[in-house]
């Protein structure tokens, strides 16, 4: 995940797999309760939406606070996307990240 002060990018590694949940959240009263409830949101955002992530997720900090709307797929935002993958690739090498094989053989 790549943050400025108006968008932020999340690379999510393994998209294909639910949402990884702290034990200690997975196992709090409140979420549980929403497992038991079968409950669709948490807050303004579907479970489904929570749980299951795409690659890529980027958002306008100021035009959406709450991180609603990923503008990952929109064409408007290209450059925006292609600066923050940029980014964070740099990041990545810079700091020897390990997931940095994954990429490698995708």
């Amino acid at each position: 995940m790549i943050r400025t002060r108006t968008h932020q990018y999340i690379l999510n590694l393994a998209h294909q797999l639910p949402f990884p949940t702290a034990a200690d959240l997975y196992g709090s009263p409140t979420w549980q309760g929403i497992l038991k409830r079968g409950d669709t949101m948490l807050g303004q955002r579907s479970i489904q939406q929570y749980v299951n992530r795409p690659r890529e997720e980027l958002y306008d900090l100021a035009a959406d606070p709450n991180e609603l709307k990923n503008l990952a797929a929109d064409p408007k935002q290209a450059d925006t996307l292609a600066d923050l993958r940029k980014r964070l690739r740099a990041w990545q090498e810079k700091t020897h990240d390990p997931w940095l094989i994954k990429e490698m053989h995708e």
